[in-house]
C-alpha cells in the first residue's frame, strides 16, 4: 500500500487542496538501502526529497554536513539550481518521497508563501513565512484592521459652547466624549473631563466647553492594525482614539468594543495596573501578563509585536510598583531606570532584574534606601531574579546622584574594563519608568564626552566575545559535554546583533535604545546598508521568536527558561533558517569586526 504524503508539515501546509491535490498526483516513493548514494556532488537534480523513514547524510569538503531524518525536506538549492552541491548517503535502510522538480517549481511560482521556503533572499524568506500562521493556528485578531471594529460617532460642539450643551449631546448619543471645534485645533472633552467639572461645581450652563477640552487629539488611521490601537491605549493610558482616514476624522474607536476582537485580555491587565492601590492587586496584573504571553504567541501574533505590547504592560506595572511605593516628593526627584533588555523593549518572559534610580542632585530622603529595597524584593515575589550582577536600585552603584552617576559612567569610559564595558552596555539601554524622566538626559552615554574611536573599538569588542555556532559549510556547530547537541541562541546569535547594533548607534549619538528602531536610524543615517538592514531586523526577529518558544516549552515543562535551544527538536523549516539567521550574524559581526578595526585590538 502506498504511503500518503503528509501535507501537515512545513512548508506543504501552506498549500491550497486544489495544489495539494496535483502533488500528490505525482508524488513517488523511493527505497534507497544502507550506503546507498542519492547523488555525487555537481550530478543533475531532478527531485525534491522528504524523508519517510531512515537517515540520509550530506558530504562535502571531506566532512559530514549534515544529516536529514523523518519529515527533513532535501536538497532545496539543489532543487533550485538543477545541480548538486554535495554528496548524499544512506546512512541505513531509508523510505523516501520523490516530488519531481518542475512540479515544486510551478508551486513555488503559484504560492508565495510555499516559494518563501526556498527563497535564496533571507529577509524575503524570514517575512513571508513570519506572517502565516503556523501550524494551522489562526492570526490573533490583533491583526484586523481598526475600521473592522465598532467605531462610535464622532459628535462635535463649538468651543464657545457650554459645558451644559456637551453634556446633553453625551447623554442623547449615550457617547463617552465630545470633539471640540477650536479656533486652532480639535479637542476632546471625555466622561471623566465632566465629572471633574461636575466636582468643581462651576457653572455648567455658562462655562464654555473649550478650555477644558483635552488636545492635540491622538489619533489613528483606519487602515492601521488593531494591535496598534492597543499599544496606544496602553502608551498614553487612554480609553479611545479618534479615527481618521486620509487625515479626515471618521468615528471613535473605544477600548471597549476592542473585546469583540481581542483574543488576548491586555486591556484588562493594564486597567488592573492602572487601578492598583496596592502590590497584592499589581500580583494579579502580573499573572496576567504570564497568560498573555503564551496565548499571543498561541495565537500567532508576531514575537515583535508581543514584545512591544509586553514592554508597554511591563513598563507600567513596574512604574506602578515604585509609585506604590516611593511617596510623591521622592517621585519629583528621582527617576526610575530598566536597563538592558528591558530598556530596549525586547524582553517577553521574566529575566534577571536590571534597574538602577537616579537621584536629582541634592535631595535626600531618610525613607529612600528602604524603599530601593522594597522595590527590589517585590520584584522578586513576582519572579524577577535577582541580577547576578547586582545591577538593581538596592545596590549603591546604581541608586545614586545624577553628579555622582555622570562621575562613574566616566570613570568606566576612561577604564574600559571588560566588566566596565559591559556596564556600559547595559547603560546604554536605559529607559525611564517613573518619576522625573529629565534627570537621565545628562547621563545618558551620548551626552558623555572622551567616546572617541580607541573606546568605542573596545566598547564593540564583546561582538567577538562568543563564536557564532555556524560552519565554514552552514552546518549548526552545537555544544559539547554537559549542553551536548544544544546551542546558546543568544551568546552565539542575540547578543553579537543586539551589541553590534548598540556599538553603531552610540558612535553615531542614537538615542533609541531598541534595537529595530536603531536599525531604522542607523539605515537613515546610512550606516548600515539596506539589505542588511532588512536582513537583520527579520533575524533578530527569528531568534527572539525561537527564544520564546523555548522559554515556554521549558515553564510548560516545569523548568526554568534558558538560551540553549536543541536544533534536533526544530522542524526542518525552523533548521534552515536557523542557518540563514546565523548566516547572517556572521555577516554583520564581521561588519563590526571591520568598522571598528577590532583586529588592533589584539
Amino acid at each position: 500500500m502506498t504511503t500518503p504524503f503528509d501535507f501537515n508539515h512545513a512548508p506543504f501546509d501552506c498549500l491550497s487542496p486544489a495544489e495539494r491535490q496535483r502533488l500528490a498526483e505525482c508524488v513517488d516513493v523511493a527505497y534507497f538501502p544502507k550506503n546507498a548514494c542519492l547523488h555525487e556532488a555537481n550530478s543533475l537534480v531532478d527531485t525534491l526529497y522528504v524523508v519517510i523513514k531512515g537517515l540520509i547524510s550530506e558530504h562535502g569538503e571531506g566532512e559530514i554536513l549534515g544529516y536529514y531524518g523523518p519529515q527533513d525536506i532535501f536538497d532545496a538549492r539543489a532543487m533550485l539550481s538543477g545541480r548538486a552541491q554535495h554528496r548524499l548517503l544512506a546512512v541505513e535502510d531509508t523510505l523516501v518521497f520523490c516530488l519531481p522538480r518542475e512540479q515544486v517549481l510551478d508551486l513555488t511560482q503559484r504560492n508565495p508563501v510555499f516559494g518563501a521556503f526556498f527563497y535564496q533572499d533571507v529577509a524575503a524568506r524570514f517575512a513571508v513565512l513570519a506572517n502565516r500562521p503556523l501550524q494551522g493556528q489562526l492570526q490573533s485578531m490583533l491583526m484586523s484592521k481598526v475600521d473592522a471594529a465598532y467605531l462610535s460617532k464622532a459628535l462635535w460642539v463649538e468651543a464657545q459652547e457650554p459645558v451644559l450643551a456637551a453634556a446633553k449631546l453625551m447623554q442623547k448619543h449615550h457617547a463617552t466624549c465630545v470633539l471640540v471645534q477650536g479656533e486652532k485645533e480639535a479637542g476632546i472633552f471625555t466622561r471623566s473631563d465632566l465629572r471633574d467639572f461636575v466636582i468643581s461645581e462651576a457653572p455648567a450652563a455658562s462655562t464654555p466647553v473649550g478650555p477644558l477640552a483635552r488636545s492635540p487629539l491622538l489619533t489613528i488611521e483606519a487602515e492601521a492594525y488593531l494591535y496598534h490601537a492597543q499599544l496606544l491605549m496602553a502608551t498614553h493610558t487612554i480609553q479611545r482614539l479618534v479615527v481618521t482616514r486620509k487625515g479626515e476624522i471618521i468615528g471613535i474607536l473605544e477600548q471597549v468594543e476592542l473585546l469583540s476582537f481581542l483574543s488576548n485580555q491586555s486591556h484588562i491587565v493594564l486597567a488592573q495596573i492602572e487601578r492598583a492601590e496596592s502590590i497584592v492587586e499589581l500580583m494579579a496584573a502580573n499573572r496576567g501578563m504570564e497568560e498573555l504571553v503564551a496565548l499571543l504567541h498561541r495565537n500567532g501574533v508576531k514575537v515583535s509585536q508581543i514584545a512591544d505590547l509586553l514592554s508597554e504592560l511591563r513598563r507600567h506595572l513596574l512604574g506602578r510598583v515604585f509609585t506604590l511605593l516611593a511617596p510623591p516628593e521622592m517621585l519629583a526627584h528621582t527617576c526610575l531606570l530598566v536597563l538592558g533588555s528591558e530598556g530596549r523593549g525586547e524582553q517577553i518572559l521574566k529575566t534577571d532584574q536590571d534597574n538602577a534610580l537616579l537621584i536629582e542632585d541634592g535631595f535626600e530622603h531618610p525613607d529612600l534606601a528602604a524603599i530601593c529595597e522594597r522595590f527590589t524584593q517585590t520584584l522578586l515575589a513576582f519572579g524577577y531574579p535577582p541580577c547576578p550582577g547586582g545591577i538593581m536600585l538596592n545596590q549603591p552603584d546604581w541608586c545614586c546622584g545624577v553628579s555622582e552617576m555622570r562621575s562613574r559612567l566616566l570613570g568606566w569610559i576612561r577604564s574600559a574594563s571588560a566588566e566596565n564595558v559591559m556596564r556600559l552596555a547595559i547603560w546604554a539601554d536605559a529607559r525611564p519608568i517613573a518619576g522625573k524622566a529629565s534627570l537621565l538626559g545628562p547621563v545618558r552615554l551620548q551626552a558623555l564626552p572622551e567616546l572617541d574611536a580607541p573606546f568605542l573599538a573596545r566598547f564593540a569588542l564583546p561582538v567577538l566575545q562568543f563564536n557564532v555556532p555556524l560552519s565554514l559549510f552552514s552546518r549548526l556547530v552545537l555544544d559539547a559535554g554537559s549542553e551536548r547537541d544544544r546551542l546558546d541562541i543568544k551568546k552565539g546569535g542575540i547578543f553579537p546583533l543586539v551589541h553590534g547594533l548598540r556599538s553603531l548607534a552610540l558612535e553615531a549619538s542614537i538615542e533609541a535604545s531598541n534595537s529595530h528602531l536603531r536599525i531604522d536610524a542607523l539605515l537613515a543615517c546610512g550606516q548600515l546598508p539596506t539589505e542588511l538592514a532588512q536582513d537583520l531586523r527579520e533575524t533578530l526577529s527569528f531568534l527572539h521568536g525561537l527564544r520564546l518558544q523555548h522559554g515556554l516549552n521549558s515553564i510548560a515543562q516545569g523548568r526554568a527558561p534558558d538560551n540553549l535551544i536543541e536544533p534536533a527538536a526544530l522542524s526542518t523549516l525552523e533548521r534552515d533558517l536557523l542557518k540563514d539567521a546565523l548566516g547572517v550574524v556572521k555577516r554583520f559581526r564581521q561588519l563590526i569586526e571591520h568598522h571598528f578595526q577590532l583586529a588592533r585590538l589584539g
